[in-house]
């Protein structure tokens, strides 16, 4: 990820923040906890009939990570996202730093039409560090940081219209938040989490047909299997004691274990 200074950032991702004139207000951007300090940013479709899909050209968004905490692109819609590093100290708030995360798609890429209400992965990212105190956050496009750098507002270009001819324009509302469903994560919370199922494992790891749960006076509520890049692949809540696997590809996949005391996340390799 490259790190430049604020004045330079703006000027990089002018040619992106022109894009979003005459604005729609048709997706907005969530965050998706993947476990193990891998996170996922999605847009949402807001309701409609439409059953026209949605043809992305390029998106962008901010993400916030507390002082010293760096992230890593591990995936994107295009597998071309640049994540372009900021210091909080430039912005005037050294508490934080963060990243603009931008993709340009040489082949605009369909989304589900919005009448299917699908949650569509646009980029997962993996937090450096296993930091054990402050937020990431996707930025408000309406917060005073995104109001005062304005190319740091979110965005999705796209067609949405039907009518046999390309109308790309912003969908992201960019005078109002652009955000919904959850779009922070409080690190303190994951430790405490995570340090509650000390004694919750999974095991064989790599797995070819069943994942066993060790679990020690732990009464656990549902077990959840997810994608490398946040899409939910399986969920159960009985038997509680293993999963079935011989129905995913094989690959590598994150195992939420969901308990009354709180969640761990375990990544597994399905042979």
């Amino acid at each position: 990820m490259n790190k430049i200074t604020i004045t330079n950032l703006c000027m990089a991702i002018y040619c992106f923040f022109s894009l979003q004139i005459n604005a729609q207000e048709n997706y907005t951007y969530t965050l998706i906890d993947n476990g193990s300090y891998s996170f996922t940013i999605a847009v949402v479709p807001d309701p409609s009939a439409s059953n026209f899909p949605t043809s992305v050209q390029s998106y962008g968004f901010t993400i916030i990570v507390p002082d010293g905490v760096t992230a890593t692109v591990i995936s994107s819609l295009g597998n071309g996202a640049g994540a372009t590093f900021f210091d909080g100290t430039n912005v005037g708030n050294p508490s934080i730093d963060g990243y603009l995360i931008t993709e340009t798609l040489g082949t605009p890429i369909a989304l589900p039409a919005p009448s299917a209400g699908t949650t569509s992965p646009m980029v997962t990212i993996q937090i450096n560090g296993a930091p054990t105190s402050g937020i990431l956050e996707i930025l408000a496009n309406d917060s005073s940081l995104a109001t005062t750098v304005t190319p740091l507002k979110s965005f999705l270009t796209a067609d949405t219209t039907d009518d046999g001819s390309a109308n790309f324009s912003n969908t992201v509302d960019s005078n109002g938040s652009g955000l919904s469903g959850t779009s922070s994560f409080d690190f303190a919370t994951l430790t405490v989490k995570e340090i509650a199922l000390a004694n919750v494992s999974i095991y064989p790891n790599p797995a070819s047909s069943f994942v066993f749960i060790k679990n020690q006076q732990q009464n656990i509520e549902r077990i959840t299997i997810y994608s490398m890049n946040g899409q939910l692949i399986k969920s159960e809540t009985q038997p509680l004691e293993k999963m079935d696997i011989r129905d995913i590809h094989s690959g590598i996949y994150i195992l939420k274990i969901d308990t009354a005391k709180g969640s761990k996340s375990v990544k597994f390799v399905r042979q």
